[in-house]
């Protein structure tokens, strides 16, 4: 399952801004908030393109969404020294 950052945090039990903060931090982030290049392609972290109609400039505006796989949630407590449990499936 993909998680975006604010999901991942609540996973990892920390606010969304610290996370980011601390991902700038471990150079995961640029100061705008956008994925480095070089993480992507690792398999933990990818960027996922999204566009919304904006009446102002009567066009689409494109953005992304830094995201996370589970891989990559698991490997974002080890790299901020967060222990995570995992729940099997009743």
């Amino acid at each position: 399952m993909n998680r975006t950052l604010d999901q991942a945090a609540a996973v990892l039990g920390i606010g969304p801004r610290k996370l980011r903060t601390r991902m700038r931090e471990l150079g995961l982030l640029n100061h705008a908030g956008e994925l480095i290049s070089s993480e992507r392609g690792q398999g933990r972290l990818f960027v996922d393109t999204r566009s919304r109609w904006n009446p102002a400039i009567n066009s689409y505006t494109h953005y992304g969404v830094v995201m996370a796989t589970e891989a990559g949630v698991a490997w974002l407590a080890g790299q901020l020294g967060i222990t995570i449990t995992r729940k099997d499936a009743a």
